[in-house]
């Protein structure tokens, strides 16, 4: 079922290069194997996407990357700006709310498996409160969603740790937000456990199954 009219997504992506991404996964990938896999993790989050029709996807990137430009189209790359990543994503849902959206949602590209049933859960949660965070099974969040921002609301926030959820839902609440953590829960993909949890994952994009299969890449 698509979601309300007047809602945007945008997918987080890192430029696909060796060394700068997925580095965590160093004792199961390549560096190089390490920036195949984001950029294939990409593709398949934009692809998934695109099942949620009424709602406006968008592609922000850390730094021109011409590739994804071509894969989401004219207008819809954007890139990131700010100092962490709280600044970071604050800019980009203050952006997409200016551009008249009711609602903005942020998803990374390094959770492919995202149930879609977790962002339907956050746009209607955003009728009725500020922002939404959908849970990650390690402590974060695959999905952050706002319907109004403040300056502070990731002021304090620690990232990839094992509570950044709570952190920044306290963070959300001192700025004067409503705030909620949905009920659907994801999972990233950031360490040698995940990606075997992904190869073994029903969900698998057939993008991503073609990845392991090309070389058996990855553990089983």
């Amino acid at each position: 079922m698509p979601g309300p009219p007047g809602t945007a997504i945008a997918v987080f992506a890192k430029a696909p290069l060796a060394g700068h991404v997925k580095t965590r996964l160093a004792d199961a990938l390549s560096p190089s194997e390490s920036a195949r896999f984001h950029r294939v993790c990409t593709h398949a989050t934009w692809e998934r996407l695109q099942e949620l029709r009424a709602l406006d996807a968008f592609l922000f990137c850390d730094r021109p990357w011409a590739e994804f430009e071509a894969l989401c189209g004219t207008g819809r790359f954007r890139l990131q700006r700010g100092a962490d990543l709280g600044e970071r994503m604050r800019h980009c849902l203050d952006d997409l709310l200016a551009e008249g959206y009711r609602r903005a949602l942020i998803v990374g590209s390094d959770a492919p498996t995202l149930p879609l049933a977790q962002v339907r859960e956050a746009v209607s949660a955003l009728d009725w409160v500020d922002a939404a965070v959908g849970p990650s099974d390690d402590g974060g969040f695959t999905l952050i969603g706002a319907s109004r921002t403040a300056p502070e609301m990731f002021r304090g926030v620690r990232w990839s740790v094992p509570d950044t959820r709570r952190a920044c839902l306290r963070a959300l609440k001192s700025a004067g937000l409503r705030a909620t953590r949905l009920q659907v829960t994801a999972y990233d993909v950031d360490t040698s456990a995940d990606l075997v949890r992904l190869r073994r994952d029903p969900a698998l994009p057939v993008r991503l199954r073609r990845w392991f299969d090309a070389a058996d890449r990855g553990p089983s």
